[in-house]
């Protein structure tokens, strides 16, 4: 089956969210509140080379509904697209994303640049926000291959873009782990800092916010971690993660939950 035809007035253009309007594709909107669970946190931090970023695992209703939901994935090869909100209109954000991305490419046969993507994504978070009160709040990264360099790039409930040069940070826990971040970040990290750093916003998230999930040691359940670079998006395994996650909590049992007067 071929794609339908438009008349020039009509036709949607390469973009996917306008092709998926004309066509009654898009989810129906929906009335009243407390109908999914709300999924945070996720943190992204910039380093010399590329982007990290973490989030937590965590949906939570009036109760936890689910411990391993994942809130970052893989919009393409060089971006990675993370959300906070209403866990299931989040997880059907993502999916509209990607295949926004790649229906601009098979139509246009281009791809559209990082700050593009960004830009692309406004009007669907216009659309979700402004008309149901399941509310997303999504959060991209991505590595620019033009400029050869790591972006961030936030968005507020109304779907304005804005692009974060250090660090950014979206869900309940965002006051703890921006407290960290701001602490901690320093123009000059490598990865290894970068990861030390995103952990340690997570983790403090986790201690202080009940909506957040932090390691989970009894299940072996813990945050997402994956790197943005030259070399595409990367998940690091579940192992080494739980490696670096038992380390900031032995410093911690070590000094009886105390952070104490550096950065740990």
């Amino acid at each position: 089956m071929g794609l339908p035809l438009f008349s020039a007035q009509d036709d949607p253009g390469p973009s996917f969210f306008h092709y998926a309007q004309s066509s009654g594709l898009s989810a129906p909107t929906r009335s009243g509140e407390g109908l999914s669970a709300h999924a945070t946190t996720v943190v992204a931090v910039r380093y010399v080379g590329g982007v990290v970023m973490v989030g937590d695992r965590q949906a939570t209703g009036s109760y936890i509904a689910s411990r391993d939901v994942r809130k970052i994935e893989r919009a393409d090869f060089y971006t990675a697209l993370a959300i906070s909100g209403t866990a299931a209109r989040g997880i059907e954000f993502i999916r509209m994303a990607q295949l926004s991305f790649e229906h601009y490419e098979k139509m246009t046969d281009s791809a559209l640049s990082l700050e593009g993507k960004a830009n692309y994504l406004s009007p669907i978070v216009q659309r979700n926000n402004l008309s149901s009160p399941l509310i997303v709040i999504p959060l991209l990264a991505g590595w620019d291959v033009s400029h050869e360099v790591g972006r961030i790039f936030e968005y507020d409930g109304a779907g304005g873009c804005y692009e974060r040069m250090d660090f950014a940070t979206i869900g309940s826990g965002t006051p703890f782990a921006e407290n960290t971040l701001r602490l901690g970040f320093r123009s000059d990290l490598d990865l290894e800092d970068a990861l030390d750093l995103a952990a340690l916003a997570l983790y403090e998230a986790g201690d202080n916010d009940p909506s957040t999930a932090g390691p989970d040691f009894v299940r072996s359940l813990f945050p997402m971690m994956v790197v943005i670079n030259g070399e595409g998006f990367q998940e690091i395994e579940p192992d080494q993660v739980g490696t670096r996650f038992r380390a900031i909590n032995d410093r911690r049992t070590q000094s009886g939950g105390v952070a104490g007067g550096t950065l740990r």
